[in-house]
């Protein structure tokens, strides 16, 4: 089996996130924001209601980290088994365990612990590249161009920061 490409892994996933993955209509200027003290103002942001990584993919919707969170064995080998034949790469089911990029855990799928957008994140200590005085870098852009999908998301954090 061929390695498992950066770019295929990343598009496979992007599109796995998006398949699930929606910001509240408020957020997206579907529907006026929640009034102050309702319930709904309490998720400002969309890295408070899903887990968004440091380049703006949600983690909180891949099939690993949901599988490692529920501790699925069957998602785990569902999960191995598909992306396995959609990488042409041996992926087993003890690989498929992440908790999130942005997690303290030390427990990552392979590509996101060799991750460089992770790794600026982590080495600046943001909580995603919205946060980060430099955003958007040359690293990020690039990445951005075959996601513009996160690129929205880090954008409306980035919004929302510069309201406050």
């Amino acid at each position: 089996m061929k390695k498992l490409t950066r770019k295929d892994f990343l598009k496979t996933c992007v599109l796995a996130v998006l398949s699930v993955f929606h910001l509240p209509a408020w957020l997206r200027g579907k529907e006026a924001a929640p009034a102050a003290g309702s319930r709904g103002a309490q998720t400002a942001t969309p890295e408070q209601e899903k887990m968004i990584a440091f380049c703006g993919i949600g983690c909180s919707e891949c099939p690993t980290f949901i599988a490692t969170q529920k501790n699925d064995d069957k998602m785990r080998e569902e999960t191995a088994k598909k992306w396995s034949e959609m990488f042409n790469a041996e992926i087993k089911p003890g690989d498929i365990n992440c908790d999130g990029c942005t997690s303290q855990s030390s427990r990552l799928f392979d590509y996101c612990g060799k991750c460089e957008i992770r790794k600026c994140g982590k080495e600046k200590n943001v909580k995603n590249c919205a946060y980060c005085d430099e955003y958007p870098c040359e690293k990020l852009s690039a990445f951005l161009k075959n996601v513009p999908e996160a690129k929205a998301t880090l954008d409306e954090i980035r919004g929302l920061i510069h309201r406050c």
